[in-house]
């Protein structure tokens, strides 16, 4: 009987601790609720701020896509303000003929000549003659076999001297792949451009059919190439 009196008296400890039990579980839910509504309503702030700023970010694309554009316009009116002042004639003109340089087995450039009706007249204008490298070539080494071909032409100590200054500001260092062309529009009107771009403007009158002779003129030092050149086979 005192058994069973203490298994009684154990019974309401029990009930409590169950009715204890249920309560922190309850309290628990509670909290948990409250947090995971709380998480929620921070997730949703983010999302709006986070919108904001991609909102904000694409105005400022947008504006710097304006500036940008306008950056573009203002650098193309500086290259058409270069060819204003270089004097280059926009005026199509049609190739005469084509040929490769070549030293032993090295590949120095490929030249194309380009006249007003695809037929070549010593000395008519508009010509140009277009020279793409296939080496790189100091502009130094240029000059010296500038000078050589006019020596090689005939011309005289004092004609090639005042040429020289020319030369040295018209060759540039060229890259394999380069361009060179001379766009000569009249023998007052004439200028190298390097990649399409106006690179000098010649100040002799003389000069652009001193320059194309080294290519055109009958003693040239390659008939061959003149011959491609002038569209004669």
């Amino acid at each position: 009987m005192k058994t069973l009196h203490n298994g009684d008296k154990s019974q309401p400890h029990i009930k409590q601790f169950q009715s204890s039990h249920w309560f922190v579980e309850l309290l628990f839910g509670v909290v948990g609720a409250l947090v995971l509504t709380l998480i929620v309503a921070v997730s949703i702030n983010d999302a709006s701020a986070n919108d904001k700023n991609d909102i904000s970010d694409i105005s400022d694309i947008s504006g710097t896509s304006g500036t940008s554009g306008t950056s573009g316009t203002s650098d193309k009116s500086g290259i058409s303000d270069k060819n204003d002042k270089s004097g280059i004639s926009d005026a199509a003109l049609i190739q005469v003929g084509k040929a490769d340089m070549s030293l032993l087995w090295l590949d120095i450039y490929s030249a194309k000549l380009f006249s007003i009706d695809g037929k070549y007249q010593a000395n008519r204008f508009p010509m140009t003659l277009d020279i793409q490298y296939h080496r790189d070539i100091d502009a130094i080494d240029l000059v010296d076999a500038t000078i050589e071909q006019w020596q090689h032409l005939g011309f005289t100590e004092a004609n090639i001297a005042l040429y020289r200054q020319q030369l040295v500001n018209a060759w540039p260092d060229v890259k394999e792949g380069d361009r060179l062309t001379f766009r000569v529009n009249n023998p007052e009107d004439a200028a190298f451009l390097l990649n399409d771009t106006p690179y000098y403007q010649v100040s002799n009158a003389q000069f652009p059919e001193a320059f194309l002779d080294i290519w055109l003129s009958e003693k040239t030092s390659r008939p061959e190439l003149r011959n491609q050149l002038i569209g004669v086979n």
